[in-house]
C-alpha cells in the first residue's frame, strides 16, 4: 500500500510548477490534464473519514452518488451540494441560517409547507438552481424507496412534491410535521438531503447512475468547487471563481483555493503528517494520538484549543447495537443482561485515558436536551441503564435458560451466545475494554475491524456493532425516529438505519410527537411515553458521549472553529463543513 507522503510530494510538485499544465482543469477528471499549479499555503489537505470506502484507495473515484448506502465516501458531496438552510448547535444560541432557501412556511395544521427559493442561485454548468430541482430531487428519493438513503423518510411524510414557479415549492405532507424541513433540508452535523439538479437526473437511474463524467463536467454542482482530480490516490477540488453566491453578493469566495482528499490513513500516519505539516486536519483522533501531535507541533489546536478533552462534544453518543430481529438479541432480557455486564467509567479510564465521558441515554448533553432528559430521572431508577452489576446479569441469563458452560460461557442448547462485535476503526481503543468486560460476564465475545463494515451494519448481517446516534440536537425526536420501525428491514436487505428493533407503541407516540409543534409542552409528555418503552426494551445499550478531537494545524490554516469562535463545529465530513471552508484564513501570503 503507498502512503501518504507521495501523493503530497506530488502536489508540492504542482504547486511549483512541477505539473503537467498550468491552465485550470475544466472539470473533474481521472488523468490529471489541466491540474493548475496551486500554492500549498492554499491548499487544504485531509483524509477521507470512511474506512470502507477509502482505505487504501477511494473506491469510489470514478462516481459521484451520494445517495447509495455505503458506497459515497464524503469527500465532498457535504460542501459542494449546498443545503436550504445550515444549522449551528454550538452558538450562544442554536441557530437556523437560510442559504438556498430565503424562507418557508407550515400552514395551520403543519400538513403544507411552502419554500422560497433564494433569486440568483445557479449550477456549477450556470443552469439556474430552482424549485424544480427541490421537487424532483424528493419525488426521485420517494420513487425508489427504501433504496436511497433518505427515501424511506420522503415515502413516509410526502404526499406531493409541485414547483409553483421556479422559484416556490409546495409540499403537501402525509401527517402533521413542523420538523419536516429542519428534519430533511436544514444540513447539520451529519445529516440533511443532498439536492441535486434535475436537468442532469431526469431520465437517470438513481440506484446505478455515477454521476461522474471527464468530458461533460459532472458532477455539477452549486458549491463554490469543482473536481479537478480524483483518482484512486486521492480526490481534488479546485475553487470555480463563478460560484453565483459570490456572483451574487452572497458571500465572498472561500480563500481556501484547492481541497484535497487522500485515502483513509491510520493514526499513526496522521501523527506524522500532522507533525511534518503535510496535512491541515483528519478525522478525529484517538487521545493518546492527538497528544503525541500536540506536544509535537506547537501549530496544531482543537477546539479546546490545547487542553482537555482535546475536542468538542459531537452529536453523536454511542450505543452497542444489535440486530434485534434475531437471536439471541431480539430478547431484551438478553440485552439487559449485556447492559449490566458493563463498566462505563472503566471504559473511559482505560480506553479514552480518562479523556471524555460515558452517556446512559441516547442523547448528546446539549442544553437544549437537558430540559426533556432531566425529568426523567425516575425513569433511569426504575430502568437501571449503566448498573454493573454481573450478579443481575447472571440472574437475567439464568433466568431465559441459559447455562454456563465448561468454558464458563453462556450456551443454551448448545448454543454459545456470541458477541461478535463489528467496529468501525474509531472504536478500536474502546472496545477491547469492552469485550474484556462482555467475557467477564460470561459472554462468548469479540470483535473484528475489517474494510466492509458498514456493509453488514446496512444488511444487518452485524449481530452486534457500534454506532451512535446522529439524531438530537435540540429536540429528542430526532433521536427517537432513529427507532421508528419504519426503517426496519429483513436481514440481508440494505437499512438507512441499523438498530432493527420494532415496538407499534413507540411507534405511535414517535409519530405524534412528530406532528406536535415542538415548542408545544405535549412533548415533553410524549417523550416520557417514548422513553418508557425504549428504555424497557432497551434497543441499543448507551456507552459513550462522542467527542470529535479534530486537530487543527495553523501552519498554512487560521480562523479555525473554536469554543471561543464556535462558528460551526470543525468535522470536514460534516455536511456544514462549507461554513468552514468560507471561514478559513491563509496564515501566510
Amino acid at each position: 500500500m503507498k502512503t501518504a507522503i507521495p501523493y503530497l510530494l506530488a502536489l508540492f510538485l504542482w504547486a511549483c510548477g512541477g505539473g503537467p499544465a498550468e491552465k485550470p482543469a475544466q472539470g473533474g477528471n481521472t488523468e490529471g490534464e489541466g491540474l493548475r499549479k496551486v500554492p500549498r499555503n492554499r491548499t487544504l489537505i485531509m483524509d477521507c473519514v470512511d474506512y470502507n470506502n477509502c482505505a487504501g484507495q477511494l473506491k469510489d473515484y470514478a462516481s459521484f452518488n451520494p445517495y447509495i448506502p455505503g458506497q459515497a465516501s464524503r469527500t465532498g458531496y457535504q460542501f459542494v451540494y449546498e443545503p436550504l438552510y445550515f444549522y449551528n448547535a454550538y452558538g450562544s444560541q442554536d441557530t437556523l441560517i437560510p442559504w438556498i432557501a430565503q424562507s418557508h412556511q407550515y400552514n395551520a395544521d403543519y400538513t403544507e409547507v411552502v419554500v422560497k427559493i433564494r433569486p440568483g442561485v445557479k449550477w456549477s454548468d450556470g443552469q439556474p438552481w430552482t424549485a424544480h430541482d427541490l421537487v424532483f430531487t424528493i419525488n426521485m428519493l420517494k420513487d425508489h424507496a427504501p433504496l436511497l438513503l433518505f427515501s424511506t423518510d420522503m415515502k413516509n411524510w410526502v404526499k406531493e412534491a409541485v414547483a409553483v414557479d421556479e422559484l416556490t415549492a409546495r409540499i403537501a405532507l402525509t401527517a402533521p410535521n413542523p420538523r419536516f424541513i429542519f428534519s430533511y433540508f436544514a444540513h447539520n452535523f451529519d445529516n440533511g438531503v443532498p439536492i441535486v439538479p434535475r436537468h442532469i437526473w431526469e431520465g437517470q437511474n438513481p440506484e446505478q447512475f455515477t454521476n461522474f463524467d471527464v468530458h461533460q463536467d459532472w458532477p455539477v454542482v452549486s458549491g463554490p468547487y469543482r473536481i479537478a482530480l480524483s483518482v484512486p490516490e486521492q480526490r481534488i477540488w479546485d475553487l470555480r471563481k463563478d460560484w453565483w453566491a459570490s456572483q451574487s453578493g452572497f458571500s465572498p469566495l472561500p480563500q481556501v483555493e484547492r481541497v484535497v482528499f487522500l485515502p483513509y490513513l491510520e493514526d499513526a500516519k496522521r501523527v506524522q503528517n500532522l507533525i511534518a505539516n503535510l496535512m491541515d486536519t483528519c478525522v478525529d483522533m484517538r487521545p493518546p494520538n492527538i497528544k503525541s501531535v500536540l506536544d509535537s507541533n506547537p501549530q496544531v489546536t482543537t477546539w479546546s484549543g490545547r487542553d482537555l478533552p482535546h475536542g468538542y462534544l459531537d452529536w453523536w453518543p454511542v450505543c452497542l447495537g444489535f440486530n434485534n430481529l434475531e437471536a439471541p438479541f431480539s430478547d431484551p432480557q438478553v440485552r439487559w443482561a449485556i447492559d449490566h455486564a458493563i463498566d462505563r467509567k472503566q471504559l473511559i479510564e482505560v480506553g479514552w485515558q480518562g479523556s471524555g465521558s460515558y452517556t446512559l441515554l441516547p442523547f448528546p448533553d446539549f442544553p437544549p436536551l437537558r430540559k426533556y432528559t432531566g425529568q426523567i430521572q425516575d425513569l433511569m431508577e426504575k430502568y437501571p441503564v449503566g448498573q454493573c452489576d454481573l450478579q443481575e446479569s447472571t440472574r437475567l441469563m439464568q433466568g431465559r435458560g441459559y447455562a454456563r458452560d465448561t468454558e464458563g460461557f453462556w450456551t443454551k442448547g448448545g448454543q454459545r451466545v456470541k458477541v461478535l462485535i463489528d467496529i468501525a476503526p474509531i472504536f478500536q481503543d474502546l472496545v477491547p475494554v469492552l469485550v474484556a468486560q462482555l467475557q467477564k460476564a460470561g459472554f462468548d465475545a469479540g470483535f473484528r475491524m475489517t474494510s466492509d463494515y458498514y456493509d453488514r451494519w446496512t444488511q444487518g448481517t452485524a449481530m452486534a456493532f457500534i454506532f451512535g446516534n446522529g439524531g438530537a440536537v435540540r429536540d429528542p425526536y430526532f433521536t427517537l425516529r432513529l427507532y421508528h420501525s419504519r426503517f426496519v428491514q429483513p436481514t440481508g436487505t440494505a437499512s438507512e438505519n441499523f438498530w432493527r428493533w420494532k415496538n407499534p407503541e413507540f411507534d405511535r407516540i414517535v409519530d405524534e410527537m412528530n406532528g406536535t409543534d415542538p415548542e408545544d409542552p405535549r412533548n415533553q409528555a410524549l417523550f416520557r411515553q417514548a422513553m418508557e418503552i425504549w428504555l424497557r426494551e432497551l434497543p441499543s445499550i448507551p456507552l459513550v458521549q462522542w467527542y470529535h478531537r479534530v486537530p487543527h494545524n495553523q501552519t498554512y490554516w487560521t480562523n479555525w472553529p473554536s469554543a471561543e469562535n464556535p462558528y460551526i463545529n470543525t468535522a470536514y465530513w460534516h455536511r456544514t463543513f462549507l461554513l468552514v471552508l468560507l471561514k478559513l484564513q491563509p496564515a501566510q501570503s
